[in-house]
């Protein structure tokens, strides 16, 4: 599993908005490392890295959550959200495919393990291997409809419009108005 990266540049007495950019930015940037090595499917490692990684970035999410307007919060939520479902569908049958794997091992180092048990766990394996397939293909196509939307560019412009401080440059004087209506 991938150990979340040291965010830099974090200062406790700075603003609350500055900081959760950063640390929403660097979480997501750690999720889409991941990406094509998920699509690509040569190491299940890539998906449950990619997954953990979403992970952080919805409990980052949850965490600043009162920074947001709430239905622009709950639209890039839910995309997180659905992102993380479609990972862990096909983190699921990566683990019990390995589990079965495992069982299949000991059964065939067990002298008094049946040949019938073996069978059974080979079709089972199989049956699972094919009805992974079957979700890592929706995952994929989740992943791709993803980027035609454009959402990681999404995503950073989500949290740069709602969390970057904007400094006013030299405002110039500030007229208070009397109560006789004159400028002071």
């Amino acid at each position: 599993m991938a150990k979340a990266r040291k965010i830099t540049g974090l200062n406790p007495n700075a603003p609350v908005k500055g900081s959760a950019a950063k640390i929403l930015r660097a979480r997501f940037e750690e999720m889409t490392i991941h990406e094509q090595g998920t699509i690509d499917g040569s190491d299940i490692e890539a998906l449950h890295d990619m997954r953990v990684a979403s992970r952080r970035v919805q409990a980052a999410l949850k965490i600043f959550r009162s920074l947001f307007p709430k239905k622009k919060y709950k639209a890039e939520y839910e995309e997180v959200r659905g992102l993380i479902r479609s990972l862990g569908e096909v983190r699921d049958y990566d683990v019990f495919i390995e589990k079965l794997e495992n069982m299949k091992k000991q059964s065939s180092q067990n002298a008094s393990s049946n040949t019938n048990d073996n069978r059974a766990i080979n079709l089972l394996i199989v049956r699972k291997k094919a009805e992974r397939e079957q979700k890592r293909k929706l995952l994929i196509q989740n992943i791709t409809s993803l980027n035609k939307k454009g959402y990681k560019e999404h995503f950073m412009s989500f949290v740069s419009t709602n969390l970057e401080q904007t400094e006013v440059s030299n405002p110039g004087p500030v007229s208070t108005v009397s109560t006789a209506g004159e400028a002071s």
